[in-house]
């Protein structure tokens, strides 16, 4: 998008603005929390909106929950009991569709409410900070975060849109610490929590599903974290021939293609889930299997919540900030990182965290026998 563009772009954005007009009368004990970041990002962020409910400061609030539709089924199955109002959002239609945009900025501004709370980190200057800006309410909680969605003008304008702004550590933590941080912060007083957790019973289901299986992860959000499906195919055979489990395949929609290329690759019996199944049902999946060994995406966060042993092939995006999971808070979870990260850890931690920062690292150059490696590592000793 070129210059021009944005600032087309941001006077419609504020002329949006002046067509919408918020109550005056704020709704007594009513809480806005958004979130509208990843799916990873909300199995790290859910367990605390059953703390924030529960706390001596906030219970008793009706919480309103302004969420990223992509990952709505999981959390409508999982969070419902605490939320009295859910409203799902499009991001990227509110940030490209001025119509949808109009349509869903009034139905969020339609309640003017006591508090709203921003936990987010990498706060977005044009959906979250907006939000925050527009609606009505007596306090404004936001996190102090860091530059990673936002250039400096932008944050220093989103800071004035809140009220309270929690401080961050100016130390790199890994996700799950670094929203423990804010909420002890929010609700003053320190949380025991020790690791993002999810209870799959939770979730109704009757998928049929074989006894001893491993859960192979085909897809990621790009191309490049995305490891070979022919060594995908390889895996597969020595997980079945030599550890005696069965095969089961998943990712989304848009990997459907790389689940044909398995389908060619593989030529022996598995179950094939790609893009067929909602998030709910993916978590009932991961709960039942003996391993997953998956790119790096949403897949193992939610295998880690249900203590299920994980291998993740990475190629090294936020390294430190969401791979690998500290080891005290899992003993079941491998890396495989790429040969110019295994050089030197520290250094590549600090390059990976510098604001605007995204890995293209070949993933290619990760070998098969590397990740069986580490599957014999992970499996024999949580089998």
């Amino acid at each position: 998008m070129s210059v021009l563009q944005k600032i087309i772009k941001l006077i419609v954005f504020i002329c949006i603005d002046f067509l919408i007009w918020p109550p005056k009368k704020t709704e007594p004990k009513t809480i806005l929390l958004l979130r509208l970041d990843a799916i990873g990002d909300y199995i790290l962020f859910r367990n605390f909106i059953e703390i924030l409910s529960k706390s001596e400061k906030y219970k008793g609030y009706r919480i309103t929950f302004l969420g990223n539709q992509i990952w709505k089924s999981i959390a409508t199955e999982l969070d419902g009991k605490f939320i009295y109002r859910f409203i799902w959002l499009d991001v990227k239609r509110f940030d490209e569709k001025y119509r949808y945009r109009y349509k869903y900025l009034k139905k969020i501004t339609s309640v003017k409410y006591e508090i709203v709370i921003n936990p987010e980190y990498s706060r977005r200057f044009t959906d979250s900070d907006w939000i925050v800006k527009k609606v009505s309410a007596v306090q404004k909680i936001g996190n102090d975060g860091n530059l990673s969605n936002r250039k400096k003008w932008q944050k220093k304008i989103g800071n004035s849109y809140y009220t309270t702004l929690i401080p961050s550590s100016s130390k790199l933590l890994f996700e799950f610490y670094r929203n423990k941080e804010f909420f002890e912060k929010l609700i003053g007083i320190g949380i025991l929590l020790k690791k993002p957790q999810i209870t799959a019973s939770d979730i109704a289901s009757n998928l049929l599903l074989p006894a001893r299986f491993v859960v192979l992860f085909l897809g990621s959000s790009t191309t490049y974290s995305k490891w070979p499906v022919k060594k995908f195919a390889q895996i597969a055979r020595y997980l079945n021939f030599e550890l005696g489990l069965e095969i089961v395949i998943c990712g989304g929609p848009n990997d459907v293609n790389n689940a044909n290329e398995f389908k060619t690759e593989y030529q022996n019996p598995y179950l094939d889930f790609v893009g067929k199944t909602s998030l709910a049902e993916l978590v009932v999946i991961l709960s039942r299997a003996r391993l997953l060994v998956s790119n790096e995406t949403s897949a193992p966060h939610f295998a880690v919540a249900m203590d299920i042993p994980t291998v993740v092939i990475y190629n090294g995006n936020h390294f430190g900030r969401f791979t690998p999971y500290p080891l005290d808070m899992t003993s079941k979870y491998a890396v495989v990182c790429h040969p110019s990260i295994e050089q030197n850890f520290e250094a590549y931690k600090l390059l990976s965290n510098k604001c605007g920062y995204s890995s293209t690292l070949d993933i290619n150059k990760i070998e098969v026998q590397q990740v069986i490696d580490e599957i014999n590592k992970v499996y024999s000793n949580n089998s």
